[in-house]
């Protein structure tokens, strides 16, 4: 097993250890990933059993491009062309055999249970104790190493790139769903192979609604357009928004982009180790305030992090008193939503360092004007 991965395993080992759990059942693919090297595609079952000092995996192949760091591999069968397989009872049975091989019958075993079926759960009932773990997963993974930095500053560079086609594809007459196309291939290209696009779009009056998605509507001129990207790009994840306007901006429109700017940049200011996950959403929100935006102004979270997943822990929320650590990777979108201006939101991804936060975004934070 590389270096790498031995110190991630190791680590988690460790959380494991002093949750009281002997082991853990992994099933998410980017975690897996993480742990091996392997991201497993999203249709396969996958599991990865970690337990004291062995680490199993249980899957319907084991892949012929990824050099194995698991000590034994329970395969089963989840396909037939002569007969229907029960592929969910095959799995089954086979993570039975990894959690046993892994010596952690007839104890507490750690799972982030959100993400473990019931058709696999279930199962188990009778073996083991299952625990949700998910926070000792979440916490094991918030700061990110070297090599997590790098790929993950390589997803934000492909969401540039990105957004620098949507600027040039808004123009009046084209609709969401195309420039969402164009989007989507310039992530594709600069991967190299597909991604999973998740995002928040829409023009005019929909950029005021709830989690906006593409759609076939004509972008007008004089809109604003709000796109939040927030692809799943193998194995890490990438997660910012910008705004475009279909012509000369309005005063207005210029005014509330400014006040989201400050916000942003008030935010870039305080982010540092140490520093309450409650008091980056306190301070955008003060900015706002002063700016005289508070009574349209976001309701939803500041932020949160990313990097495996998004979002990942902590919020960016009042309730939220996590300290920021270094190596952290860290969204913050503070937003306005005025009737009459339009729907913004400006966000940015920041590397918390040892002094401070490395910013990652390079396309333009300033309202992009579309002819």
């Amino acid at each position: 097993m590389s270096e790498l991965f031995s110190r991630r395993l190791g680590a988690l080992r460790k959380a494991l250890a002093a949750a009281e759990l002997p082991g853990m059942i992994v099933k998410q693919a980017p975690y897996i990933y993480h742990l091996t090297g392997w991201l497993p595609p999203s249709w396969a079952d996958v599991f990865l059993v970690v337990g004291a000092d062995s680490l199993l995996l249980a899957a319907p192949f084991t892949p012929d491009d990824v050099e194995a760091v698991w000590d034994d591999a329970f395969v089963y069968d989840s396909f037939a062309l002569n007969e229907l397989v029960p592929a969910a009872e095959n799995a089954a049975a086979a993570l039975k055999q990894a959690v046993e091989k892994a010596g952690l019958a007839n104890g507490a075993v750690g799972a982030a249970l959100g993400a473990l079926p019931g058709v696999y759960a279930l199962p188990l009932a009778g073996m083991v104790s299952l625990v949700d773990a998910e926070d000792v997963l979440s916490d094991v993974t918030a700061v990110k190493d070297e090599a997590a930095q790098q790929a993950i500053r390589e997803r934000v560079g492909y969401l540039d790139r990105a957004f620098e086609v949507a600027k040039e594809a808004i123009r009046p007459g084209v609709s969401e769903t195309e420039v969402f196309g164009r989007i989507y291939t310039s992530l594709v290209e600069s991967f190299g192979g597909p991604v999973e696009l998740a995002c928040n779009f829409g023009s005019g009056p929909r950029a005021l609604i709830d989690e906006p998605q593409p759609t076939n509507k004509k972008i007008e001129t004089g809109e604003v357009v709000m796109i939040d990207l927030f692809p799943q790009i193998g194995p890490y994840v990438a997660d910012y928004t910008r705004n475009f306007v279909v012509g000369p901006p309005t005063e207005g429109q210029l005014a509330q982009h400014t006040a989201l700017e400050k916000a942003l940049q008030a935010a870039e200011g305080v982010l540092r180790p140490g520093v309450k996950a409650s008091e980056i959403d306190r301070v955008c929100r003060r900015v706002l305030r002063e700016e005289g935006y508070g009574e349209v102004a976001y309701r939803h979270h500041t932020g949160h992090a990313f990097g495996l997943t998004i979002p990942e822990p902590p919020w960016l929320i009042p309730a939220d008193h996590t300290p920021l650590r270094a190596g952290m990777v860290i969204a913050v979108e503070p937003a306005i939503y005025h009737p009459n201006n339009g729907g913004m939101r400006l966000e940015g991804n920041y590397i918390i360092t040892d002094d401070g936060c490395e910013a990652l975004v390079g396309f333009p934070a300033e309202l992009t004007v579309c002819q």
